[in-house]
């Protein structure tokens, strides 16, 4: 076999779509807009950071992204092998997982599709759609886990029983394993404590892969010092098995939901969960070497016990501090670890259990972004991204970039769009490779009608390019373009805003004006997000660019190191930036000039400029 249709062979056994199981469950739970998961698109994760030792054989994962998609591009990976699931979605009790794009001084809302946050928790969610949610990821969730895998789901009393109803269709009803109530150990409902019952616990719903393989670890409570039976005899045993209720009192140890403020573990993270009752699950259902996942991880808690307990692990969120202090403070535990220093917050392992763990663990972690790719600096690695996006094999030493399916597809630059002097390359590229190309048959002229084809792979292309391409081919190839702004609407490329900003100075008298303000990502993800539901006069509204705009930052007299603004433009949210500027310096001289302005996604703009006042 040649390697052109060796390449197009393994191409075409490749697919970067994924077909998804129906739920186990019959339908038990109907809500508006609710529709199964068929089919996710797979999504390339982009490296960005590493910590830890950067040697490691196998290194653990922090995804930075939407769930929905950091889960799809799990699938390629990890199918059937995450051993053990822990989530602490958002209750959907007056708060919001993430946000819907507010521009200033006009709200437009979409579909919450999970790419844009806001702040932490938010607002408030309608219930159909908190359903959709969860019901999309924990169908994406069951694909992942193991054959003897399970999965915790933690949340309060306003949402359990819809999300059981919900487990029960997804996982089964038969793999229905167990209803966890942790005391949480503070209580709400004092206002309305003389006409209710006061709330103290947290439900955790319990369910396995398949109800006859999975792992447990009987876990036991210890007696209390001097425990003897009623006899006088000696108890036998480890001590009081653990139940389905767990306690924060004496006997069981168990922390409270309330992590003490002068503990080590205490981040200041808002539904922070402590490492107690990590630790009891995490030992619970998985063993040294499993891989542990938590795709709303917050705080961090679950990589970190974790890591401690000598467990691979995968963690995301959608909220860029999470992921922060989660890097810092699994950054600290691993540096615990290798370091050897006794520090008995960095295991929760036996010395014989850490020798034997260390073999099977990694000591090394990796951060990923999903579908939010900073490329445009590097056109090689966009290249790439687009190409593991659509299973394009590659090849080496040629004009074209890989082969997908029967076709050798050419990656045009994503920084611009497809023009006719692209097609008019490629076209000259066809005639000069002519005779790698496999004749098929012959068209009525006699001309050769040819086996492979080409796949121009474009972001954006001009007006009249697809007329140009056919009335130029003459050449029997068959060409195809795909624009990933249509054919792939959902991958975001980051390219950095475009200001049009007017300083001048004259006797000691500054004046800064933003005259125009662009910003590509912040309008490629409204338009993904808000497509289907903005009005026409939210469209309009829009290309006021100061509404796009969070802040704006002047720094008059620049070192060129420390950004130090005398002038601060930061409105309220129904307010716009004022756009025009004023300073008067104490004396004449020459000064830099430096502008930051951040748009309501957080992308910066920075520019610098010389002035003689």
């Amino acid at each position: 076999m040649s390697r052109k249709l060796e390449l197009q062979s393994v191409a075409k056994a490749k697919s970067y779509r994924f077909d998804i199981e129906k739920a186990k469950g019959r339908p038990m739970l109907q809500w508006v807009g609710k529709r199964p998961l068929d089919k996710v698109e797979y999504y390339p994760a982009q490296e960005k950071e590493v910590y830890g030792d950067k040697n490691s054989k196998d290194f653990n994962k922090l995804f930075w992204g939407d769930n929905l998609q950091v889960l799809a591009h799990l699938l390629k990976e990890y199918r059937g092998k995450i051993d053990l699931i822990y989530i602490d979605p958002p209750f959907a009790s007056e708060a919001e997982y993430v946000r819907k794009v507010k521009l200033r001084g006009e709200k437009v809302e979409g579909e919450p599709q999970g790419l844009l946050e806001e702040k932490q928790y938010t607002d408030i969610w309608r219930r159909d759609e908190y359903l959709q949610f969860m019901y999309e990821r924990l169908l994406l969730m069951r694909e992942l886990l193991a054959d003897s895998g399970s999965i915790y789901v933690h949340l309060d009393p306003q949402k359990v029983h819809y999300l059981k109803t919900i487990m029960d269709e997804v996982f089964g009803e038969e793999n229905f394993l167990r209803e966890i109530i942790w005391r949480i150990g503070w209580v709400s409902g004092y206002k309305t404590a003389t006409e209710n019952w006061i709330r103290n616990h947290d439900n955790i719903l319990y369910y396995a892969k398949n109800k006859n393989h999975f792992v447990f670890n009987k876990e036991y409570i210890s007696y209390p010092k001097d425990y003897a039976r009623r006899d006088g005899a000696k108890p036998e045993g480890e001590g009081y098995a653990i139940e389905d209720t767990w306690n924060c009192n004496e006997l069981d140890k168990m922390d409270s939901i309330q992590i003490m403020s002068f503990s080590g573990e205490k981040k200041d993270y808002p539904t922070q969960k402590n490492e107690n009752l990590l630790t009891r699950i995490i030992k619970a259902s998985s063993n040294e070497g499993d891989l542990v996942a938590d795709f709303f991880v917050g705080a961090g808690t679950t990589p970190a016990v974790a890591q401690k307990l000598g467990r691979h692990w995968i963690a995301c969120d959608i909220n860029l501090s999470a992921v922060q202090i989660s890097t810092k403070r699994l950054n600290q535990i691993i540096e615990a670890q290798v370091s050897g220093k006794k520090d008995t917050s960095a295991w929760f392992l036996s010395e014989k259990e850490m020798k034997e763990a260390k073999s099977k663990m990694s000591f090394g972690f990796k951060i990923y972004n999903v579908n939010d790719y900073d490329i445009f600096k590097n056109e090689l690695e966009a290249k790439e991204i687009v190409m593991e996006m659509y299973g394009v094999e590659p090849i080496k030493r040629s004009y074209f970039d890989g082969v997908l399916d029967n076709n050798f597809v050419k990656v045009m630059p994503i920084n611009r769009v497809l023009n006719k002097m692209d097609i008019r390359q490629v076209l000259k590229s066809i005639e000069d490779k002519i005779d790698t190309f496999s004749v098929k048959k012959k068209s009525k002229t006699g001309e050769p009608v040819y086996e492979e084809g080409v796949l121009i792979i474009a972001s954006g292309v001009e007006l009249d390019v697809a007329d140009f391409l056919k009335k130029e081919n003459k050449s029997g190839v068959k060409v195809e373009i795909r624009d990933i702004l249509t054919d792939k609407k959902n991958l975001i490329f980051k390219k950095k805003p475009e200001a049009k900003i007017e300083v001048r100075a004259k006797d000691k008298k500054l004046s800064v004006e933003l005259k125009e303000f662009y910003s590509p990502i912040l309008m490629r993800k409204l338009e993904v997000e808000n497509g289907k539901v903005l009005k026409k006069e939210h469209q309009a509204k829009v290309m006021d660019f100061k509404q796009i705009i969070d802040s704006v930052a002047v720094d008059v007299d620049y070192n060129g190191n420390l950004f130090n603004a005398e002038i601060m433009d930061l409105p309220t949210k129904k307010e716009l930036i004022k756009a025009k500027y004023s300073w008067e310096y104490p004396k004449k001289g020459e000064y830099k000039v430096a502008v930051k302005i951040v748009d309501v996604l957080g992308e910066e703009y920075f520019e610098t400029f010389k002035v003689a006042a």
